[in-house]
């Protein structure tokens, strides 16, 4: 009895250490992701490649650009349904627009509005179109 139960405590030990990570990283993003428009648009200009691991380790909440997530584990892109999924000309200008969720420079919850807030706290962040868009 003795000997199966601390086979059983063991064999838990072992799936909490190896299958318990994998679990919670499945909700993790990749440490680098591509950005680029809605499904079916003309982009204008390259995509942007993002260092999500960057700015995990600089420790901005999650929340600040998933502003519209319930929680951590709802958060989802840009472009999902529900979000900045209109990428047409007329929506440019409009803050739900897909253009809009990443050059606003009125919004912390975009990326040049954050960029610009940080440049202007003298941090070294990328501010200008080619610092984003390189192959344009």
């Amino acid at each position: 009895m003795k000997k199966s139960l601390m086979i059983s405590l063991m064999v838990a030990a072992l799936v909490c250490v190896f299958a318990l990570p994998a679990v919670i990283a499945g909700n993790a993003p990749a440490d680098n992701m591509v950005l680029k428009a809605p499904e079916g648009v003309d982009m204008k200009k390259s995509p942007v490649d993002f260092p999500h691991k960057q700015h995990v380790d600089a420790k901005v909440d999650c929340m600040t650009c998933h502003h519209t997530a319930k929680s951590q584990d709802a958060i989802g892109g840009c472009s999902v349904e529900g979000c900045h999924t209109d990428a047409s000309k007329g929506a440019k200008r409009d803050p739900k627009g897909f253009y809009q969720a990443f050059h606003s420079k009125k919004s912390d919850a975009s990326c040049l509005g954050c960029h610009k807030k940080l440049k202007k706290e003298g941090k070294e962040v990328p501010v200008s179109c080619k610092d984003c868009h390189p192959k344009n």
